[in-house]
């Protein structure tokens, strides 16, 4: 499939099956931290980037799969997708999962932009700066973009939105983290369900700088309620790997070798992932539930 990707294990989300929107890297911003790389179409325009049509037919064959989550995100802005809210409302339809929308917020400005992805059930937007130098700086927006307007638009969105919102704040060191009780304020009063705090762990595309554990610790006195997101421990215990390996001499799905290794579920989607991206574990789908069992 072209625009459908996973399940993929997300330690947020579980398992997460991503709908992608947008060629490689058209996005609104061009942040100095993303995993993916540069960004090579930076646009506000919003578009028929691929077919609805398409993208509905891919998700529908997924209908009788496994997961928690149909989540937009991918390689790019998934709301610079002209046809998002058209997508949403036939997925709906079509899944009986809730849905969720990764944003960088940028659009949250525009009302109709925030109706259709009202139609989600989650929003996991982001806002890491709180004055346009921070914020040209961190993201690098598309010209025109201002945080005023984005923060405006997000605390707009809360007022509408029924859903839940995970407002993520990603901490880069030189850059934003001394703007951190101005980007707190700013996430207090868009009134999240939770506030999402990270920084650089995995490889960026440029050589910026991660916060320290301590420091990240520290952000917690500024973010009032927040929680920590990074995960810099990427490896799984000996004890829980030896648990993991004696379980799936035979397959099992994620939620019962959660209850059988009495691991937590956010522990457990973990060491699979890394268990899986090292070629120990391979999965398989029967009855369209995922299975995981070890090589």
């Amino acid at each position: 499939m072209r625009y459908i990707f996973g399940p993929v294990l997300s330690r947020r989300l579980g398992l997460s099956m991503g709908v992608d929107l947008l060629p490689l890297k058209t996005c609104s911003m061009d942040c100095c931290y993303c995993e993916i790389g540069a960004t090579t179409c930076l646009t506000m325009r919003r578009d028929r980037y691929v077919p609805e049509e398409v993208v509905i037919r891919e998700i529908s064959r997924v209908s009788d799969i496994d997961f928690d989550y149909l989540t937009f995100a991918g390689s790019g802005e998934p709301t610079l997708h002209s046809g998002l809210g058209e997508i949403i409302r036939a997925a709906r339809k079509l899944i009986d999962r809730p849905i969720a929308v990764i944003t960088n917020s940028s659009l949250f400005s525009e009302r109709h932009v925030r109706e259709e992805v009202a139609q989600a059930d989650l929003v996991l937007p982001s806002l890491d700066a709180a004055t346009q130098e921070t914020f040209e700086r961190i993201n690098r927006p598309a010209a025109g973009l201002r945080i005023d307007d984005i923060i405006e638009g997000l605390r707009a969105f809360r007022s509408e939105f029924g859903g839940e919102i995970w407002l993520e704040v990603m901490l880069v060191r030189g850059i934003n983290e001394i703007d951190a009780p101005m980007i707190a304020r700013a996430a207090e009063e868009i009134e999240p369900d939770r506030i999402q705090l990270n920084t650089v762990v995995r490889p960026p595309a440029e050589p910026v700088l991660p916060l320290s554990r301590d420091e990240m610790l520290r952000m917690l006195r500024i973010f009032k309620g927040a929680e920590l997101i990074p995960d810099w421990d990427w490896r799984v215990p000996d004890d829980a790997e030896e648990r993991i390996a004696e379980l799936l001499h035979e397959p099992m799905t994620l939620e019962d070798l959660q209850s059988e290794s009495g691991l937590r579920y956010e522990d457990a989607v973990k060491y699979l992932k890394i268990l899986e991206d090292d070629g120990r574990i391979a999965r398989s789908v029967r009855d369209g539930k995922i299975y995981f069992q070890r090589c």
